[in-house]
């Protein structure tokens, strides 16, 4: 082993040592010289994300953990990437981004465009938001989730869910997708969050989850789009038109045993107790067909990596049965820090052609990052793996879409229709969903209706990256939110796993939008 040199390197009002070989990578050195606690440390920051990049939707998350980095979009980038004068975004942002170069200026990653989206805040919600930015920030997030537990349910009704889910009931969802819908969001990705991390709780509790599900498709998704045609047709929301609802399945709550179920899908031992958890999969669908006005999607969210295997069987089985004759009733998810992800989208693939249906997924880099037993063999060990198979997926789904569109007498009339039905983009890294946009653009021929189309659809979770995705609604994209329902109790169980979870994304933007709320009260006061 090399003999270590010690490295000065000045800081403010300090001198830091740091110790280090000399002559080898560094990425080699901590991955293989290094005791397994210090690798994974080192590991955790290759992965760690910026404030704006926390993904959406494994059993309702992506690590861009969801983990990964953004790009400011300023006048230098612009001038860059697009040389022939065309804008990733309107020249209202662009003249902004000019104004303000500073990244640190916009926790999104859009320079300039961080306050907008506030102005658009009821005063309540602004005021729950600044209280909330605050408690997210570096210095009292770790407090915050200590303290969860035990804060009275009352003040998690009160100042988290206008900020971070859809309520408690139907209706109280219904009124949250609707005022979603006045700013832009097509529709709502709802999730009710019983937390059961095992898959252990009782068949009571089991039940009661599924009956929920269940009344999620036409009690609250179809009710809600009913509403948002209403408001887009009588002009009260204009922005964009309604598109399609989804409900997210968390795998390890739809019965008792769940979790061992889908670990031993595949031995004889469990096949009885697979095809029963299958049964429940399929009567959740079929509702879903037959009550959703075919505006509902069922997605079922990614699982730990052991878990996997039984997850992808599922939600290849369902959508061999309903994703057919141009009918997109199931998505699923894969996590792309997965190393085998690629190989899965493929294969996935090959068999949807094969077998003549379509597939639809939800593609996130990932939500398990740090619960991860096997991480060091089966998690991209770089941010940059991460990233390049998160945008190989992407543009590998994409070309399918886009090559369906470009296709003569594809669809409905012929029969034939891509092997992508749907692309799920849940993401708020900044540079993935511009890629998405840019490429819909430019490739997308003049007699394929964009406001209707819904091959193509953005996700983010509420409360995170707002301005982006307003961005891309005003756009003409379609965009959901990802929307945690539920009793309070069991919600607050789901908000702290996503603290845990997503803490570098949550409390990097802290202060700055407990200045940014400040700001938008003092100007709404001083213009009243």
């Amino acid at each position: 082993m090399p003999r270590p040199v010690t490295i000065y390197m000045i800081r403010p009002l300090r001198l830091a040592r740091v110790r280090a070989p000399v002559l080898r990578p560094v990425s080699a050195r901590l991955l293989h010289q290094t005791p397994k606690s210090s690798r994974v440390a080192t590991f955790n920051e290759h992965h760690r994300a910026p404030a704006a990049e926390q993904n959406f939707g494994a059993t309702a998350a992506e690590v861009g953990t969801e983990s990964h980095d953004t790009i400011p979009i300023d006048a230098s980038t612009t001038a860059a990437q697009y040389p022939n004068g065309e804008r990733p975004y309107p020249d209202h942002v662009a003249a902004q981004a000019a104004a303000q170069p500073s990244a640190a200026a916009s926790p999104s990653g859009i320079a300039g465009a961080g306050p907008q989206f506030l102005q658009r805040l009821s005063a309540n919600d602004l005021f729950c938001f600044t209280v909330l930015s605050a408690m997210t920030s570096k210095q009292l997030l770790p407090l915050a989730i200590k303290m969860m537990p035990y804060v009275p349910n009352f003040l998690i009704k009160r100042f988290v869910y206008p900020v971070y889910c859809g309520g408690e009931n139907f209706d109280e969802v219904v009124a949250t997708g609707d005022k979603l819908f006045r700013r832009g969001f097509g529709n709502m990705m709802i999730s009710y969050s019983v937390e059961d991390a095992e898959g252990s709780s009782g068949s009571g509790l089991m039940d009661s989850a599924v009956k929920s599900i269940l009344g999620s498709v036409d009690q609250v998704l179809a009710k809600h789009y009913d509403n948002a045609v209403n408001l887009y047709e009588s002009g009260a929301a204009t922005i964009t038109a309604p598109c399609s609802g989804y409900v997210a399945l968390k795998p390890t709550g739809l019965m008792s045993q769940a979790t061992d179920i889908l670990r031993n899908f595949d031995k004889p031992a469990y096949a009885e107790k697979w095809q029963a958890y299958l049964d429940v999969c399929r009567t959740i669908c079929s509702y879903a067909e037959t009550h959703g006005k075919g505006k509902v999607v069922i997605v079922f969210d990614a699982e730990k990596r052991d878990l996997q295997g039984g997850v992808y069987e599922a939600q290849r089985v369902m959508m061999r049965e309903f994703n057919r004759n141009g009918n997109v009733i199931v998505a699923g998810t894969i996590q792309m820090y997965l190393q085998d992800s690629l190989d899965q989208l493929k294969m996935d693939m090959e068999l949807a052609k094969r077998d003549n249906y379509q597939v639809a997924m939800k593609l996130v880099r990932g939500a398990y990052l740090h619960s991860e037993k096997d991480r060091w063999n089966t998690i991209h060990t770089t941010k940059e793996n991460t990233d390049k198979c998160y945008n190989d997926g992407i543009t590998m789904m994409l070309d399918s879409i886009i090559d369906g569109w470009r296709r003569p007498g594809s669809g409905p009339i012929d029969g034939v229709r891509p092997v992508a039905g749907r692309l799920i983009v849940a993401s708020h890294n900044v540079d993935s969903c511009l890629n998405v946009d840019q490429r819909i653009t430019n490739e997308a021929p003049l007699g394929v209706d964009l406001e209707k189309d819904e091959s193509v659809v953005f996700g983010q979770l509420l409360g995170m990256t707002e301005d982006l995705g307003e961005e891309l609604a005003r756009r003409g994209r379609k965009v959901v939110k990802y929307v945690p329902w539920g009793p309070t109790q069991e919600t607050k169980d789901y908000l702290r796993r996503r603290l845990e979870e997503n803490g570098d994304a949550v409390r990097e933007g802290g202060w700055t939008y407990v200045k940014y709320g400040l700001l938008e009260a003092i100007r709404r006061v001083t213009r009243a």
